[in-house]
């Protein structure tokens, strides 16, 4: 134990002092801190080094702080200064060393004396029973630690809501798909075509210069023949589904090459814009009325639903 609780080493250069203190005691415990003030004078016109001071320590004392140099001029003379923390985790004696002090010309100002201190540990009354660990203590917890959490849960389950509100409200229906109802004609197949096929060369479309209009009518007749006929869903089939249905229903060869030609060159007119020549048309409309004749149920045809 020392018996002074302040020491102060100063030290006197050719043209300064330097001094060191500990600003508090000499005597602390394993992990707690230790204030020195470092302290110089000099004159004005004179810069002074502040010497690092982790390389100057013992092994077992660690420096864990310095503070910026204060500066303090009057009357041409400057008065600096620092404040050094250390700590120490072994028990024991210890000395925070001298420090030495220079200029920019390497002069030596001064040399600050050692300050003693001591580090004790927590002393133990081994008299005392061993008692167990206190587990933890549980602690209910309070409306206002769990209201955030209450306010994120009702956070959440709006910004679900209106999600779902948003979508249920803007995004598109599925428009329904309509459903061709099928019609049970009065008259036989082959008579109802021909009647409209004798309808469509009275509009002559193709000579007022209507090609589509007449290709996509007449097309619509011949489908609606073969549903009618054949009952297969013609109206929404494409050119190979119609052919391969014709071939499974055992047409002859010339009566599919018919149909053929005519689903080809109305395809050809309505998606790649050809334009066929007035023989094309009148080629178009004649297999199409040689067709209805060649197959209608007054004729006998081999087939799955053919009927004598």
């Amino acid at each position: 134990m020392f018996a002074m609780t302040f020491l102060a080493a100063v030290a006197f250069g050719q043209q300064g002092e330097v001094k060191a203190r500990l600003d508090s005691t000499t005597h602390i415990l394993i992990g707690d801190y230790l204030n020195v003030q470092l302290s110089v004078k000099a004159p004005a016109s004179v810069k002074v080094l502040f010497p690092a001071v982790q390389p100057w320590l013992p092994d077992s004392v660690e420096m864990i702080g310095v503070s910026k140099i204060d500066t303090l001029i009057e009357n041409n003379v400057a008065a600096y200064k620092q404040t050094v923390t250390v700590t120490a985790f072994d028990s024991g004696s210890f000395v925070f060393p001298a420090l030495p002090f220079y200029t920019n010309d390497s002069i030596l100002l001064g040399t600050t004396n050692p300050l003693p201190f001591e580090v004790t540990t927590v002393s133990v009354d081994t008299t005392l029973a061993i008692k167990d660990i206190h587990q933890p203590i549980k602690v209910p917890l309070t409306f206002k630690e769990v209201l955030p959490y209450i306010l994120a849960v009702l956070a959440v389950a709006l910004l679900v809501a209106l999600i779902v509100f948003l979508i249920m409200h803007y995004a598109k229906k599925e428009k329904p798909k309509k459903v061709r109802e099928k019609v049970v004609p009065k008259e036989k197949a082959h008579i109802i075509a021909l009647s409209r096929l004798e309808a469509l060369r009275k509009k002559k479309l193709w000579e007022a210069g209507e090609i589509k209009n007449y290709y996509s009518e007449l097309t619509d007749i011949i489908r609606d023949y073969m549903e009618n006929r054949w009952q297969f869903g013609a109206m929404e089939m494409v050119t190979p589904e119609i052919m391969a249905e014709l071939e499974r229903l055992h047409l002859s060869p010339e009566n599919r090459e018919m149909m053929r030609q005519i689903l080809d060159t109305a395809d050809l007119v309505k998606f790649a814009k050809w334009q066929p020549m007035p023989t094309d048309h009148d080629r178009c409309f004649k297999d199409a009325v040689g067709f209805v004749s060649a197959t209608a149920e007054t004729m006998e045809v081999k087939g799955d639903n053919e009927r004598k």
